[in-house]
């Protein structure tokens, strides 16, 4: 995704359960041996709203 003219992308953290939830599994996850590249991007999304707006 690459900001443009126009374009807000704003990254809010999500309340604390939501947040401590998609760190937990992304550390169980790379515990059992899978990889960080796989699990990273997927737990930054639990633990963060993605928001865009058009100004």
């Amino acid at each position: 995704m690459v900001p443009r003219r126009g374009l807000r992308i704003d990254l809010i953290p999500r309340e604390l359960p939501l947040g401590l939830i998609g760190l937990g599994g992304a550390t169980l996850a790379v515990w059992v041996g899978a990889e960080p590249v796989a699990v990273l991007p997927l737990a930054f999304l639990v633990s963060v709203r993605v928001r865009l707006h058009r100004i």
